[in-house]
């Protein structure tokens, strides 16, 4: 039973409000809601509406009038975006669970305790896989006197996309036309969400509107539009009688306030508690007819309009946003204690003592005075307003929307901002996270940290010590989310997973005890950077010397490549398959490529005889499951209790997985007898035994143990008769090997002009990258090709198609220092404004190397000369970063001439004031 309760499911209900007497009448007495309730057999009801209109209300209105009797059992869960624990179905339905047998014990029967035991226990914070729930729940409808079971969800929307899906199609079976098992049984599922047509469609099966009947909280009708304005009317008046009770108002300035609150057409409940909210502060200090009509001629129209002058309000806009990224990043809501420390907390604090924390009463009141009521607190603990408060904060996709593309990075305003609104879309994710990071690492960094904790118990070190629950949970993850390449933090982050101190473990002990059992001996650096998705750390430890990519930890006998898989990181995944780069004199012997290093051991066993391959598929991360195939992880494994990677898919419902595993499947004993003939044949250049086991059916594009394909080794020594006859044959001209490297990749390194013509003859893709992202043509540029890259551009290749960092042909020509090949992009096409993942444009690099004539091409050609990078810096500064005085003037003189401007404004301290003295002493 308490493994069942994942959530304070009662708590989380009543954070929502009461309704008004004399509200949500109309939807009782809704024909369908009638239906519904009266209904002797299972059904469902979703009711929809739009941010607003009082689904939650409702919703808790319907728990507390549908009690539970002796013949109904109502059960609930409130989802919610701001807990990680409210956004989960799998949460949702223990919930349900922990309350029917609560309040059924007597459903608790041996068979379900049997059938409990079967399962494989959730561990700590964790839960039962959704089917195992729902076969539990069915199973408890069928026993005798189970009675009428009710199950109200709220805000179904909020629930994470994956999983509402699955609980959807649960749901849509058993409803459905052909499910039988809810004919015997009287099971009701009534569901709130926003009216999404992805929701309709997981939950209704087309032309099956009659499975889930819809009730729209807006109405489908005059009457019912009239009846919902009439209970509107009702919740104004009622929040009016409040104001007037604690301001003093006269009958007539309560008048004044009704006639124009109604006076607004399509008002939502939400609304009205902005606006009246706002009003109250407008009149608060200075009450009279006239300041209330002031207050009414400016009423916001809209709910945004409402947020954005409740925010105008504050007393500290900077602070005020610093303390709305906090709150809408953080993985759970931080208490008024957390996050008097989050806001007090900078770089050199090395104990709690420096921060000077105030007392919850004064927080509470700061929080109020910065936010007003943007910001609810119940329970000491911060959470928004709504979550239309979040989705006017922080824009949808914010890195993709060419809206609000363009962000000082300290400033507070957007270039160019369209709305009407300060504070609307103002919040860029990775930044919230960056701020978060900065936090819990500064956090971890304390001086009492440096140790290991004491022989205390764990839950006792936690609550002596502030925050470092939160930080020590938490802050890898937004570390990951917030783009952070500072060299600074970096270092903090190697001190922070260095095995060879004791701070180390004193946090990765908390985090690991959350999710965990027993804490694993022998710990790597490498483990733990990959467990977490560090990519920068991954990276810096696998180009170090002494460390073993392999090596295994002392509990379990798993490997980094293990850690990162399991958890889903790819880009980890990828480096540590790729295993380290050579530099020097290595890197001359395999100037080309890098196809002879020794990545991870993707067949690696742990102590259970399970690969990577088994963690991969059974958590569902399908492009791993790919790259670890590609890479040569076997199918055919078997664990110490006889699963394989393809069992655990199928039992764990990744079907996606199981059908790539199968199709990837090893191949029986005479093709693997085969494979390794033609990898013999191939090597020792036997054209006669190649064409005979390619006749007899070998795979022209096979592999040989470190994943390189026999094409691309054929390639890269020079074996043109072999690659001619493995592509007649049948070989993907396309097909890459371990590290992406295509046959066409390969032969632009090795700059082989007839070996290229003839793989683009036999259908090589010019465009396809490798897995770095880097294409024929980029690669071409990186060896300074030009005859090769002249071929490429009249082969098709795409001028304005860069490698996965963004660096596009002509920002990698520009580097290289190819007059001649930068004209010839800019001729055929090339963008000359296009950037790098960070925003950086071919003119920033153009001054960055001082090339003044490539500048001068490229304003001739159209180049913007104050576009910014991703901090809203132009070429401008990185021509005045440009370490020869002379070329520098040069450069600053011409950009000025090509329109620059010079009122910028930077994060580095006083940069605006240095870059005009600059110019000046430059002119």
């Amino acid at each position: 039973m308490q493994a069942l309760y994942t959530s304070p499911y009662l708590q989380r209900k009543n954070r929502n409000p009461d309704r008004v007497i004399g509200t949500c009448e109309w939807f009782m007495d809704h024909h369908d809601f009638h239906n519904w309730r009266n209904n002797t057999a299972s059904s469902m009801l979703w009711v929809s509406a739009n941010p607003g209109c009082g689904k939650s209300v409702l919703a808790k209105y319907l728990v507390d009038e549908l009690k539970s009797t002796e013949q109904r059992t109502t059960c609930y869960f409130f989802f919610k975006d701001d807990f990680e624990d409210q956004r989960s179905a799998k949460g949702a339905l223990s919930c349900i669970l922990h309350q029917l047998f609560f309040q059924r014990e007597r459903l608790f029967s041996a068979e379900i305790v049997k059938r409990f035991k079967s399962y494989k226990a959730p561990p700590a914070n964790s839960y039962y896989e959704l089917w195992e729930l729902w076969d539990i729940l069915t199973m408890a409808t069928q026993e005798k006197n189970a009675g009428e079971i009710i199950c109200i969800l709220d805000a179904f929307d909020e629930c994470v996309d994956q999983e509402r899906q699955d609980l959807a199609k649960v749901l849509r079976e058993f409803y459905g036309p052909n499910g039988d098992s809810k004919k015997s049984v009287n099971l009701k599922f009534l569901i709130t969400s926003r009216p999404y047509d992805t929701i309709r469609r997981n939950l209704i099966r087309p032309f099956d509107s009659r499975a889930c009947p819809i009730i729209h909280l807006k109405g489908d009708g005059d009457a019912e539009v009239e009846k919902i304005s009439g209970e509107i009317n009702l919740y104004i008046k009622d929040r009016v009688s409040l104001i007037r009770a604690d301001f003093g108002l006269t009958r007539k300035e309560e008048e004044i306030l009704l006639q124009g609150l109604g006076a607004i057409h399509n008002q939502t409940y939400l609304w009205v508690y902005l606006t009246l909210e706002w009003i109250e502060t407008e009149i608060s200090n200075k009450i009279s007819e006239a300041e209330i009509r002031n207050a009414i001629s400016t009423l916001p129209r809209t709910v945004d309009e409402a947020y954005d002058k409740i925010l105008a309000k504050s007393t500290d806009m900077k602070k005020t946003k610093t303390l709305l990224h906090i709150v809408v990043a953080a993985e759970r809501p931080l208490t008024l204690a957390e996050m008097d420390l989050a806001l007090a907390i900078r770089r050199r604090h090395k104990t709690y003592e420096e921060l000077a924390l105030r007392p919850s009463d004064r927080v509470r009141k700061y929080i109020r005075d910065l936010c007003g009521l943007f910001i609810s607190i119940t329970d000491d603990k911060i959470y928004l307003l709504h979550q239309t408060a979040k989705e006017f904060l922080v824009p949808k996709d914010s890195l993709d929307n060419p809206e609000y593309s363009l962000v000082r990075r300290e400033g507070f305003f957007r270039e160019d901002d369209r709305n009407d609104f300060t504070w609307k879309f103002s919040l860029i994710p990775y930044v919230s996270h960056r701020i978060l990071c900065k936090i819990c690492i500064w956090h971890l960094l304390f001086t009492k940290f440096e140790t290991r904790p004491s022989a205390d118990p764990l839950a006792d070190y936690l609550c002596d010590n502030l925050f470092l629950e939160y930080s020590a949970k938490n802050w890898a993850t937004h570390f990951r989310k917030s783009n952070i390449a500072e060299h600074a933090i970096l270092r903090k982050l190697q001190q922070l997973c260095s095995v060879t101190s004791d701070r180390c473990p004193a946090w990765f002990e908390m985090h690991w005890a959350d999710i965990h059992t027993d804490l694993p001996l022998h710990f790597t650096t490498l483990m733990i950077a990959s467990y977490f998705g560090l990519e920068m750390i991954v990276s810096l430890q696998i180009e170090s010397d002494n460390v073993e990519i392999d090596s295994v930890d002392g509990s379990y006998h798993r490997t980094a490549l293990s850690f990162a898989s399991e958890n889903g990181f790819d880009s980890v995944v990828r480096l540590l398959i790729k295993g380290p780069k050579f530099y020097g004199k290595k890197a001359l012997k395999k100037a080309v490529r890098l196809s002879y290093t020794k990545g991870a051991d993707v067949n690696a066993i742990d102590k259970y005889n399970r690969t990577a391959l088994f963690y991969a598929a059974w958590n569902g991360h399908v492009s791993i499951v790919k790259r670890l195939l590609k890479a040569g992880a076997r199918v055919d494994m078997m664990d110490t209790i006889g699963g394989t990677p393809i069992s655990y898919a199928l039992c764990y419902g990744q079907e996606d997985i199981a059908t790539e595993l199968m199709r990837g499947a090893q191949p029986d004993s005479v093709d693997e007898i085969r494979r390794k003939l033609l990898l013999s044949a191939v090597k020792h250049d036997h054209d006669p035994v190649i064409k005979r086991l390619l006749d007899s059916g070998a795979d022209p594009g096979a592999t040989d143990d470190e994943g390189v394909s026999l094409v691309v080794w054929a390639i890269n020594q020079g074996k043109t008769n072999i690659l001619k006859l493995l592509i007649e044959k049948g070989a993907d001209a396309n097909k890459g090997d371990f590290d992406g490297t295509t046959p066409l990749t390969s032969a632009v390194c090795h700059r082989l002009t007839n070996v290229i013509k003839f793989l683009i003859e036999k259908g090589a893709d010019v465009n396809k990258g490798d897995y770095d992202g880097k294409t024929a043509l980029v690669l071409a540029i990186i060896h300074r090709a030009t005859d090769v890259i002249k071929l490429l551009i009249k082969k098709g290749a795409d001028v304005n198609k860069g490698d996965y960092k963004g660096f596009t042909p002509l920002i990698l020509a520009i580097t290289q220092k190819l007059m001649n090949v930068i004209k010839i992009l800019i001729e055929k096409g090339a963008d000359v404004n296009k950037g790098n993942h960070k925003g950086d444009t071919p003119l920033m690099f153009a001054a960055g190397h001082g090339l003044t004539d490539v500048i001068e091409l490229l304003i001739e050609k159209g180049a913007d000369v104050n576009m910014g990078d991703r901090d809203g810096e132009p070429a401008l500064v990185s021509a005045m970063r440009y370490h020869d005085h002379a070329r520098r003037s040069d450069m600053v003189e011409m950009l000025l001439k090509g329109g620059s401007r010079v009122d910028y404004t930077f994060t580095v301290s006083n940069i605006h004031t240095y870059a005009l003295q600059l110019i000046v002493f430059d002119s």
